[in-house]
C-alpha cells in the first residue's frame, strides 16, 4: 500500500519507518530543519523492537509530488492538534488540483477529540478513520532523529462503518499486527478517544507542570490524587458529546497508567523544546465541555492557567 504521513514528528516517523520496514510505500510530510536533515541525511529512528536508518520520500505539503498524491492509498495525520484545520484545508485543495477522482483514507492519530470533525470538513466522512496510539513516546531527539519506547498500542475505527472502509481497516490492522505491533478495531472511536483524552488530561499539562515524566507523577502519592481528580473531571466533560463512563472506567484507567513505561508526554517535550503545546485540545476542551454542564472542573483549570501562566505568557 501506499501511505503519506502527514507529521513526521516522533510518532509520526515512528508508524512511517513501521510500514516501510513492512514492505509498503511511504512518503513523509515535514518543515524547517527537520525537513532539511530527512532530505539531506535521512531518518535515523531507535526503538527496542524497531530500527530505521535510511533515505525516505520527504517534502513540504506544498511541493509534495502530485504523482504520489495521485497513488495513496491513506493519509496519516500525527500533526499536532493545532495544525489540523489547515493542513487538511491544504491537502483538500491539492487534492483538487490534482483532479483525483476519488479520496484516500484519512487516519488521525492524534490527541484530542475534534479532529476527526475538523477532518470532516473536507473529505466526506466515510473517508475519516478515528484513532489513537498509546503506550509509545516518541520524540525528535535532533533534526532527522526519532528515539522512541514504550510497546505501541494503536485502536482505529471508521465514523460512518461502510464496506469499503471495513475492508481497508481489516487490511492497516494485519499490517500492523504483522509489525508485531498491537492494534484494536474499535465499534464506537469516539468512546476511545475520550478515554485516551481522559489519560491525557490527567498527566500531559501536569508532566509539563512539573518537568517529570509520568513514573514520577503517578508514584507520588499526593501528585497521583491530583491526576485522579483531572481524570475524572475529563469523563465528566465527556457527556457533553453523549459519551458516558462509569467512575469504576476511570479508576481502571488510573491504575493502568501506573503500569505503563514511563515517558515524556508531548506537552512536556513541547516546553522543553519552546514549541507550541496543545492546551486548548487537552485542557481547555475539558474546562469548555465542564462549564456547559454547570460544573467548574477545578483541577483542570488549576493545571491549565499555572502552564499557560508559566510557559505561554513567559514565553510572549
Amino acid at each position: 500500500m501506499k501511505f503519506l504521513v502527514l507529521g513526521a514528528g516522533g510518532i509520526g516517523s515512528f508508524y512511517g519507518a513501521l510500514l516501510l520496514n513492512s514492505g509498503h510505500e511511504v512518503f513523509f510530510i515535514a518543515r524547517d530543519k527537520h525537513l532539511e536533515a530527512l532530505q539531506h541525511n535521512g531518518l535515523k529512528l531507535q526503538h527496542p523492537k524497531l530500527n530505521f536508518n535510511g533515505q525516505i520520500n520527504v517534502s513540504t505539503l506544498s511541493e509534495i509530488n502530485s504523482e504520489w498524491l495521485l497513488n495513496i492509498d491513506a493519509v496519516i495525520i500525527t500533526t499536532k492538534s493545532t495544525s489540523t484545520d489547515l493542513s487538511t484545508f491544504q491537502l483538500h485543495k491539492k487534492l483538487k488540483e490534482i483532479k483525483r477522482d476519488d479520496f484516500p483514507f484519512f487516519i488521525s492519530l492524534q490527541n484530542g477529540v475534534e479532529n476527526e470533525d475538523i477532518i470532516c470538513k473536507y473529505f466526506p466522512k466515510e473517508k475519516v478513520i478515528g484513532g489513537l496510539c498509546r503506550k509509545i513516546g516518541a520524540h525528535i531527539l535532533k533534526p532527522g532523529v526519532i528515539e522512541a519506547t514504550g510497546d505501541i498500542e494503536t485502536i482505529i475505527g471508521a465514523l460512518e462503518v461502510t464496506q469499503e472502509n471495513q475492508k481497508f481497516l481489516d487490511q492497516f490492522s494485519e499490517i500492523l499486527i504483522k509489525a508485531d505491533t498491537i492494534c484494536f478495531l474499535s465499534e464506537d472511536i469516539k468512546f476511545e478517544l475520550w478515554k485516551k483524552l481522559i489519560i491525557n488530561n490527567g498527566v500531559n499539562a501536569i508532566c509539563a507542570l512539573l518537568r517529570i515524566k509520568t513514573g514520577e507523577l503517578m508514584h507520588h502519592d499526593k501528585l497521583s490524587r491530583i491526576v485522579l481528580g483531572l481524570m475524572r473531571e475529563t469523563a465528566k466533560a465527556a457527556q457533553v458529546q453523549d459519551v458516558i463512563f462509569k467512575d469504576e472506567d476511570v479508576l481502571e484507567m488510573f491504575e493502568l497508567i501506573k503500569k505503563f513505561d514511563s515517558i515524556k508526554p508531548s506537552m512536556l517535550v513541547d516546553v522543553e523544546n519552546n514549541r507550541k503545546i496543545e492546551l486548548d485540545e487537552i485542557c481547555n476542551i475539558v474546562i469548555k465541555n465542564c462549564d456547559q454542564l454547570g460544573y467548574d472542573a477545578p483541577y483542570t483549570r488549576t493545571i491549565s492557567t499555572l502552564l499557560e501562566f508559566t510557559y505561554i505568557e513567559k514565553n510572549l
